[in-house]
């Protein structure tokens, strides 16, 4: 069945993404050699070869196929038209011929580059200009963008094209991997390399590339995977793979709150400060659930400063919960033996997004929740605040909690918030 021609842009993502040869390895399998780039040839033979691919004569369309691989990068552009041809013939040829012109092409301009070690020349690698305006152009980013071409040329050349066209090529990549580390026996698929997630991060973080909600959740889950994690922990590279989950953390997702999350949640995981931007859009917005907008107010006061205080205080009336449970508190038996079994009793702790909010609000100034209040507060280096431990026992301590923030806040002249 034949199928029906597509637009330049699809037919190329689909290209781009779903080809086995473009792949910077020597296993693919063709018939033809392709030639080195070249002088462009005359125009209007390249068109006439390209037009013999739907010969009725199989000579002539293996004769034409042949010509045109010769030919090489400089028949790039008929070839990538010849996509949405109403001929299956031509669509497939095109395709066979393209998936071998781009990887030579992608070749001779990744040699180039990494040749330039000084980076003295300009280089037309797809994604290179944004990149270094996004994360600089020194040594180690330009070895972590030469791992990048190497690991996903595909991607890279398809980000460049933007919108669905980029997104459509996202999205089959991201089900690529997922496939493969479902893959039994193919334990190496399983563990995605930086290369490829940073790749992922770089054409994914563009505002004007689709993205869907699964393909978001699987780049999320990429960077949580060992290499990832290793490389952004400590190693040279690090620096740089933090600018390049800012910016897939700055993204706009349309509002979506899961994402939003997720992407705070990375955040706080690998200390980027870009994260406070989602939080205080949900925390503005007043979105998500009351799981998600703690860690909202965890990631402001991780990264924010007092200047937020103000954008906090709104929730402070909040009393949304956000964890229950039971601890063991003393009882007036106990002043005078501990041992006895009625020493101790059950009481149901419940923290509220009011009690986050005042604990986040009383860090950014300086000070520590435990001296207004917050008996069992348990500091964490990640998110700051174990949010189960901020909580209160009774509302005449959460009221007295607060009332001591007030008293402090007037004392010390911090203004309240704007109505």
């Amino acid at each position: 069945m034949a199928s029906s021609p597509l637009s330049i842009g699809s037919a190329l993502a689909l290209l781009l993404v779903t080809s086995t040869a473009f792949s910077f390895s020597s296993s693919a399998a063709t018939d033809f050699a392709v030639g080195e780039p070249q002088a462009p040839p005359d125009p209007a033979k390249i068109s006439e070869l390209v037009q013999k691919l739907g010969s009725g004569s199989y000579r002539a369309r293996e004769t034409a196929t042949r010509a045109l691989a010769r030919i090489g990068v400089p028949a790039k552009v008929e070839l990538l038209k010849a996509l949405e041809s109403s001929d299956a013939e031509v669509r497939y040829r095109a395709r066979l011929i393209l998936s071998e012109v781009l990887e030579l092409d992608f070749k001779v301009r990744l040699e180039a580059f990494i040749d330039d070690v000084h980076g003295k020349r300009e280089h037309d690698l797809p994604g290179w200009q944004r990149f270094r305006e996004q994360v600089g152009d020194g040594p180690v980013s330009r070895r972590l963008f030469a791992d990048m071409v190497r690991s996903e040329p595909a991607l890279l050349e398809a980000g460049e094209l933007g919108g669905q066209y980029a997104g459509a090529a996202f999205e089959g990549r991201c089900q690529q991997i997922q496939e493969g580390m479902r893959v039994p026996g193919r334990q190496a698929e399983r563990q995605v390399q930086v290369g490829t997630v940073a790749a992922l991060l770089f054409v994914g973080g563009q505002n004007k590339v689709d993205i869907s909600m699964p393909a978001a959740m699987s780049v999320t889950n990429f960077c949580y995977q060992q290499p990832f994690r290793q490389a952004i922990a400590g190693g040279d590279s690090a620096p740089v793979l933090k600018k390049l989950v800012g910016g897939w953390v700055r993204r706009d997702f349309a509002s979506d709150s899961t994402a939003a999350y997720q992407t705070m949640m990375l955040a706080l995981q690998f200390n980027v400060r870009e994260g406070i931007e989602p939080a205080l859009a949900m925390i503005k917005d007043g979105g998500g659930n009351p799981h998600m907008r703690q860690y909202a107010l965890l990631v402001v006061g991780k990264f924010g400063s007092s200047d937020d205080i103000q954008r906090l205080e709104p929730l402070l009336s909040d009393q949304a919960i956000c964890a229950q449970q039971q601890i063991a508190v003393p009882t007036e038996i106990a002043k005078e033996d501990p041992t006895n079994p009625k020493a101790m009793k059950n009481e149901m702790m419940e923290t509220q997004i009011r009690d986050v909010a005042l604990a986040v609000i009383i860090h950014l100034c300086g000070q520590k929740p435990a001296d207004f209040g917050f008996q069992r507060v348990q500091p964490n280096s990640t998110v700051l605040f174990n949010t189960a431990t901020l909580g209160f026992t009774s509302q005449e301590q959460r009221a007295a909690a607060l009332n001591k923030w007030q008293q402090w806040r007037l004392a010390n002249k911090v203004p309240p918030a704007q109505p």
